[in-house]
């Protein structure tokens, strides 16, 4: 890995990796990122390990998104196109071109709605739950979905928050069977639980 670029970052984390780099030419970027990854595939053939071009995924950051490049990046891997992505997924956040975040919130809410069922379900069937146990259920399914990677959203709309806070109220809700007229100021003093952005 040491003969990659110095002008390109990478990451290593498992079996994922990330490779990249920043200019003001997008024919510059495609030199820069083509050469890495031979490198980088020279590097896995010398440990004896083998890269999935099917799983590779390619995105380019753009604060202009619609505009059309004269040199669009283009990269391959081991002799496989790889084409740029309106999306790609790195260590379970989804990232798209512009940082919107729009497709990462989308996947949180999809994946704890069936959790939330969840605790809906526990509640129509133990009347009498314990609200303490409900809770440790929520922060334990639930919670760790919602803020899991919150740094890289730090710069992320309002909007953006505005959803996982939504998410996470619904949520209580669920918990505790706690119904829609009851604020979710109130919630959040009577549970303890800090609001999304403040966690």
């Amino acid at each position: 890995m040491n003969s990659i670029p110095s002008q390109v970052d990478y990451g290593l984390f498992a079996d994922d990796t990330a490779i990249f780099t920043s200019s003001n030419t997008t024919s510059r970027v495609r030199d820069r990122l083509q050469e890495s990854i031979d490198q980088f595939v020279q590097w896995c053939h010398s440990w004896k390990l083998v890269i999935q071009p099917t799983k590779t995924e390619l995105i380019h950051f753009s604060p202009h998104p619609r505009k059309k490049y004269s040199n669009p990046i283009h990269l391959k891997v081991s002799n496989i196109d790889i084409r740029p992505q309106t999306s790609a997924r790195y260590l379970g956040i989804i990232f798209d071109k512009q940082l919107r975040w729009q497709e990462h919130v989308k996947h949180i809410e999809t994946r704890i709605q069936s959790r939330i069922n969840l605790l809906r379900f526990l509640n129509r069937i133990t009347p009498e739950s314990n609200e303490k146990i409900m809770l440790n259920i929520y922060k334990s399914l639930i919670r760790p979905i919602l803020t899991y990677g919150s740094s890289v959203l730090l710069n992320a709309e309002d909007k953006i928050w505005n959803r996982l806070q939504i998410a996470q109220n619904k949520s209580i809700r669920a918990a505790l069977n706690i119904p829609h007229f009851v604020s979710t100021t109130y919630i959040h003093q009577i549970t303890n639980i800090p609001y999304i952005r403040s966690y």
